[in-house]
Formats: structure tokens, sequence, C-alpha cells
């Protein structure tokens, strides 16, 4: 029974594969070359800070809730 279902699902597909058939067409890779050969200049190099823009902001106690929403809620 098994190999009955097996055998019908299987026979199309190589019944498919073995037809003579057109190859597909490769991709146009144009555009992967010209990707590859940039015409723009390099950006000069150099060390830049990794936290040249930090802003300290020091930790503070937590305020009343109830003022925190009113200064956030706009009244």
């Amino acid at each position: 029974m098994i190999f009955r279902m097996f055998a019908a699902g299987a026979l199309p597909l190589v019944l498919v594969a073995c037809a003579a058939q057109e190859p597909t067409p490769l991709p146009d890779t144009a555009a992967l070359i010209a990707a590859a050969e940039p015409v723009a200049a390099e950006r000069p190099g150099g060390y830049i800070h990794p936290i040249r823009n930090y802003t300290p902001r020091p930790v503070t106690d937590p305020g009343d809730w109830r003022t925190s929403n009113r200064s956030q809620g706009g009244q």
C-alpha cells in the first residue's frame, strides 16, 4: 500500500525530470561585476574615537510618578 502511494507520487516527478526541456538561462551578472569595480574614490581612513559624541548622564533617584506623568502628558 505504501509502495503504491510512493510510486504514484514519484512517477510524475520522474517523468517531468526526464522530459526534454530547454535549460534555464543564467542570470545577467553585469550589475555584480559593476559593484565589484567601484568608480568612486576611497574615503580617507583614520582613527575615529568610538565614543566621541558621548554625553554623560548621571544616575538620579526616581522621581514622583505623578509629576512625571503630568510633565509628559502636557498638563
